[in-house]
């Protein structure tokens, strides 16, 4: 029976931003046709429309990628999350006793979204915000996020990234990256050095639901000064760890922590 209140066109341009949103790269018009189940003359009105709106870029080479209304959408998105705000409270409290910078974070393709940050001095040279993205293969963010993925999926999220040398120390073999994914497995925290600027040295550990699943991480990040300072570093690491659980049995986890469980 057909559905009046059913509007298929809208349908078919959300069926196109999620192609788009599950894609790690920009794709053509055959691709995402293709994807769609829709000829190409039809593709194409939708992704014009799109594009007009702000939903969709074009570049030179005629690929697309998703725009920066969708980006505010979701940070309408982020402004609501009951993740923010569950885990704020014990962020702003880790700030405020180690007079440290914090973030909130999740995983998108290859990349740490920033969902919340308590700045406390600027590292970067760049501002970030709530909607940033950071690297996932030189940031502890990132390592925790990807080390609770298959093996398979790592090496598919790797491929698709382009791995620059941000600093001397900056990690950008794919298997010294994944080296160092599997120490974050096994101590189920990571810790990113000097790999993004030369000032900085970030600890990051998971949060975990009631399915052991990472849906976020959280991290401290250090001056090279107090990262050069066993006892500081150490009381850095543990209050971090501490907040990490005691967010993590607010989202139903009840194993032991910090630890990672890899999906399958």
């Amino acid at each position: 029976m057909r559905d009046n209140n059913h509007i298929h066109s809208v349908e078919r341009a959300l069926k196109i931003l999620e192609i788009f949103g599950e894609s790690l790269q920009p794709l053509s018009l055959t691709e995402v046709a293709n994807l769609a189940n829709l000829t190409k003359t039809t593709t194409q009105r939708f992704i014009n429309t799109l594009i007009v709106l702000g939903y969709l870029n074009r570049e030179e080479n005629k690929r697309y990628f998703l725009g920066t209304k969708v980006l505010s959408l979701g940070f309408q998105y982020l402004n609501s999350s009951s993740l923010i705000a569950m885990a704020k409270p014990y962020l702003d409290e880790l700030s405020s006793e180690l007079q440290m910078t914090v973030n909130l974070g999740v995983l998108d393709k290859g990349e740490v979204l920033i969902l919340y940050r308590r700045e406390v001095k600027k590292f970067l040279r760049f501002d970030i915000h709530p909607g940033s993205k950071l690297l996932g293969y030189g940031s502890a963010l990132g390592r925790v996020l990807l080390a609770g993925l298959s093996d398979r999926d790592i090496a598919d999220r790797l491929n698709a990234m382009d791995i620059q040398k941000l600093t001397p120390k900056t990690i950008t073999s794919k298997q010294a990256i994944m080296e160092e994914i599997v120490k974050t497995r096994e101590h189920g925290y990571a810790v990113s050095d000097q790999e993004q600027t030369m000032d900085l040295c970030s600890i990051a550990a998971p949060l975990l639901d009631e399915k052991k699943e990472t849906v976020a991480v959280i991290n401290v990040s250090l001056d090279v000064m107090r990262r050069n300072d066993p006892v500081l570093f150490e009381n850095a690491k543990t209050r971090l760890i501490n907040k990490g659980e005691s967010i993590s049995r607010r989202l139903g986890y009840g194993g032991p922590y910090p630890v990672i469980h890899v999906l399958e």
